[in-house]
């Protein structure tokens, strides 16, 4: 009994309120050891409710407290520190009190659990539970992007709090992944803060819509709540989720929400659903903000753990991490050191992570709903209209990933739910491979899914037919898929990947080798063995592990054929086996599809070269061929590269017949005339040829000569007044699009509307020369130069007495002054109009539109149209992944 007064006269200085101590001394006599034995968390909860009961029996004042319950479990937790104390034990009662008197919120959950609805908390001690709730199922939500809360703190602390006015219903929409729970739960969060600091403000509640379904709104509030809600206090309620119902589910929600609002006092209600679900008013309705490019950024990197380049990501997929969902997602992923990587296989790791969740795995494990939204992405994908049956809209409808479209319409909430289903339909066989590229209209459409579609093909033999067929029907449109899907795979292997097949590598090579040389056609001169170009060939092939070693065989087979390359035939040994050649020895790329890339970048390594090196890449008598023959002309009467007068045409001959002679006439002899650049003895006699046909007198360049004798400065372009500047560089650019068009149909074809540039041609140039410029560079002039389809010339391009053109109308231009200031606004105007016309005759570029700036200095390259020329159609290559390394360099 003594003991009992002490540890009550204890408990009794530590609190500010009053209670039936007697009752208290009676409820200690209960407690046994076996109960303070048990953790703190799991016996505070019923001692409290135990106590709470013996003083509300035995005193109406207990009872009448709000907070009755919190005071009956503030009593218990200054028990224990008390019970320690009262044994003596000075520094362990000290060191009891602080662990004991924490505000654990385990605690007083586990008290609301065992007490039920109506239990009596202080607004403190609700507010922990609340807010341990609120964080327990944001932990939940983030747990699949593997980071937690306070990582993303700043991300959440931006997110604005919804204004939802007492006796009124808000219905945020957005569509899946918009972050809608997160806001809600923001706004949830602010509600437990107004209750814990403010005086008798509403009660927070938070409801999942599933949770619904077998209870009345009202009711559901009731379990939580108790009555006392319903007496003036009010409910700040918060239902998330109602798209994860029925439609007429998530309607009649929505009618109770408005009917319980205005039934009690201090009622607000938050809905959260995706758009066409429900049917609020105006005011009713409000959209889920989206996330900024930077803010989105951001929220990547915090996910990821550091910086992230995402500038070379499309449209579509920049579109798609505005969505906190998939702007987490992209950073969880992009963190790993292993995935994803490339566009398309972020593209398939969002939808798959996404599809792995809760009610979108229907949409994959439902036989009808993957079938119904394969349809629909392929319908969209073709025409741009989901053809459904009514039937078959409503079986979309049910899941999250559909989003309403016009008149009654629906579509993918996101692109990247159509590519991923397309590109089920594509390993599926419901799309013919030849479809995606038959055309640039129908591969604008089709590329992304094909992209997913060979990164998730199942089986080498499923990727070399697809793949194939692609390569077969437009190389560079495959190339453009393979760069999209493969391109953050090593050209090495390590330790972790597979061996290579010994049994199948060698056939793999050879089929991508000869689908890549006849696809390519003259093109594929100089950028691919001599051997396979030839005609058919023997090919050596033996892979150990991770290596391959390859050969090819000097004789000249009926057809292809591959075999083991024979011992002693390797790079590093001397020729010493008769019939063969070796090729390559060494490590094979990363990846099932390594026969394919290991192709495609011998390719895009070589095609440099061949743009700075082949002169001839265009028609014979066209631009390419004028220029190649005037430089050697001037070569060999000792004049530079800047030199664009007339020669004549005898002494040309002569020394063209005399060099031609020196190296005995042979005709494949390669010879130079003091510089860099390299001619062959074909082309000295053809020149003479040439000359001897014409019956010329002389010979002249494409371009303007120079007009100033003596320039005022030491720079190349003040060898040129203002008017011949602009002069020159229009009939270089003129001569560019006639050389671009050459080069297209002789070299390019098979590339044909695969190379971005092709969708405007045939084009002409808008140039705008700026001769006011003040530069380091030595006051060199400004050249702004805008690609134009010629059908559109007659609509932009500038007119007035200040305009000049070139000699072949593909090329105009004005002067302009730098200080002007609306460049900006006049170019995208004009890129805008160059769009818009694109689109209505149904073609998109796979690369993007705009203008370039650049100094006017043309003159300094040795045949400066083809060279212009050559830059785009490297911008090209390198665009379909076909091109890798600097710029090209015409010798």
């Amino acid at each position: 009994m003594t003991f009992r007064w002490t540890v009550s006269l204890r408990v009794r200085k530590k609190v500010d309120f009053s209670c039936r101590w007697r009752t208290y001394r009676n409820w200690l006599k209960t407690v046994t050891a076996e109960e303070l034995a048990r953790p703190v968390e799991e016996i505070h909860g019923p001692l409290a409710k135990r106590l709470d009961e013996a003083l509300s029996a035995a005193s109406k004042d207990w009872i009448s407290a709000d907070d009755h319950l919190s005071r009956a479990l503030r009593l218990v937790e200054l028990t224990y520190p008390a019970i320690a104390a009262a044994l003596g034990d000075g520094d362990r009662a000290e060191l009891s009190e602080r662990w004991a008197q924490q505000r654990s919120a385990n605690v007083r959950d586990l008290l609301v659990q065992i007490v039920g609805p109506g239990a009596a908390l202080s607004p403190d001690d609700l507010g922990i539970v609340l807010q341990q709730r609120s964080e327990a199922r944001r932990a939940v939500r983030l747990q699949v992007f593997e980071v937690g809360e306070a990582a993303l703190v700043s991300y959440f602390d931006q997110i604005e709090i919804l204004d939802v006015p007492c006796g009124s219903v808000v219905a945020l929409l957005g569509d899946f992944g918009a972050g809608k729970s997160e806001t809600a739960e923001t706004w949830h969060r602010a509600a437990i803060r107004n209750l814990v600091e403010g005086d008798n403000e509403p009660f927070p509640v938070w409801l999942s819509a599933r949770d619904l379904l077998s209870q009345t709104l009202e009711g559901a509030v009731q379990r939580q709540l108790g009555p006392v809600w319903r007496h003036g206090r009010g409910a700040s309620i918060a239902v998330d989720g109602l798209d994860e119902t029925d439609p007429a589910t998530a309607q009649a929600l929505l009618e109770a929400s408005r009917t319980l609002a205005r039934t009690y006092p201090n009622v607000r209600i938050l809905l959260t659903a995706r758009p066409g679900i429900l049917s609020p008013t105006a005011t009713e309705e409000i959209t889920a903000a989206l996330l900024t490019e930077d803010e989105a950024l951001e929220l990547i990197e915090l996910a990821g753990g550091k910086s992230r380049d995402t500038w070379s990501w499309t449209a579509d997929m920049r579109a798609t991490v505005t969505r906190p969902f998939f702007a987490l997602a992209a950073g969880t992923m992009l963190g790993r050191d292993e995935a994803p990587r490339g566009e398309a296989d972020l593209i398939r790791e969002l939808v798959e992570n996404a599809l792995e969740k809760g009610t979108e795995r229907s949409a994959v494990t439902s036989r009808e709903t993957r079938s119904v939204l394969a349809n629909l992405a392929i319908a969209l994908t073709r025409a741009g209209k989901d053809g459904l049956s009514f039937n078959h809209r409503q079986v979309a409808r049910s899941s999250r990933l559909i989003a309403d479209g016009p008149d009654g319409s629906v579509l993918f909430s996101l692109p990247i739910f159509q590519h991923w289903f397309a590109a089920q339909s594509i390993l599926d066989g419901d799309i013919p491979p030849e479809e995606i590229v038959a055309d640039a209209f129908s591969f604008n459409r089709w590329r992304w899914a094909a992209a997913v579609a060979v990164l998730s093909a199942p089986s080498t033999e499923s990727l070399d037919d697809l793949v194939g067929t692609w390569v077969a029907g437009n190389p560079g449109a495959a190339s453009w898929i393979l760069k999209q899907a493969f391109s953050g795979h090593r050209d090495w292997r390590t330790e972790g990947h597979e061996d290579l097949d010994a049994k199948t590598s060698g056939a793999r090579l050879l089929r991508a080798l000869r689908t890549w040389t006849d696809a390519l056609g003259q093109m594929g001169d100089g950028v691919l063995p001599f051997p396979v170009v030839q005609g058919p060939v023997g090919l050596g092939v033996t892979v150990s592990g991770h290596r391959i070693d390859v050969a090819f065989s000097t004789s000249r087979p009926a057809t292809d054929y591959v075999t083991e390359v024979p011992p002693g035939v390797h790079p590093l040994l001397p020729a010493a086996v008769p019939d063969w050649a070796p090729w390559i020895s060494g490590g094979a790329p990363e990846g099932d599809a390594w026969p394919w890339t290991m192709v495609q970048r011998m390719i895009a390594k070589a095609t440099l070269k061949k743009l700075s090196n082949d002169p001839f890449l265009g028609a014979p008598g066209g631009v390419w061929s004028q220029e190649r023959r005037f430089d050697l002309a001037r070569r060999l009467l000792g004049r530079g590269p800047l030199f664009h007068g007339h020669l004549p045409a005898d002494e040309v001959s002569t020394r063209a017949g005399e060099a031609f002679d020196a190296i005995e006439s042979n005709r494949d002899a390669q010879v130079s005339f003091g510089s860099a650049s390299t001619y062959s003895g074909a082309e000295l006699e053809d020149l003479v040829a040439w000359i001897g046909a014409t019956g010329l007198d002389k010979l002249g360049s494409r371009l303007p000569e120079r007009d100033m004798p003596q320039p005022t400065g030491g720079w190349v372009w003040d060898l040129y007044s203002p008017q011949r500047l602009t002069e020159f560089e229009l009939e270089v650019y003129g001569g560019a699009c006639e050389a671009y068009d050459e080069a297209m149909t002789r070299t390019f074809t098979r590339l044909g509307w695969s190379m971005p540039n092709s969708a405007l041609a045939p084009f002409g140039v808008i140039l705008e020369m700026q001769f006011d410029s003040d530069s380091r560079l030595g006051n060199i002039p400004g050249l702004t130069v805008i690609r134009v389809p010629m059908a559109l010339m007659p609509q932009i391009a500038p007119s007035g007495n200040d305009t000049l053109w070139s000699r072949s109308r593909r090329a105009v231009a004005t002067q302009t002054k730098r200080e002007r200031g609306d460049e900006w606004e006049r170019h995208s105007a004009t890129v805008e109009t160059i769009r818009s016309w694109l689109a209505d005759q149904n073609r998109e570029p796979i690369g993007g539109l705009g203008w370039s700036s650049t100094g006017a200095d043309d003159m300094s390259n040795v045949r400066p149209a083809s060279s212009v020329a050559a830059h785009w159609l490297w911008d090209d290559l390198e665009s379909v992944g076909l091109g890798t390394g600097t710029f090209p360099q015409l010798r």
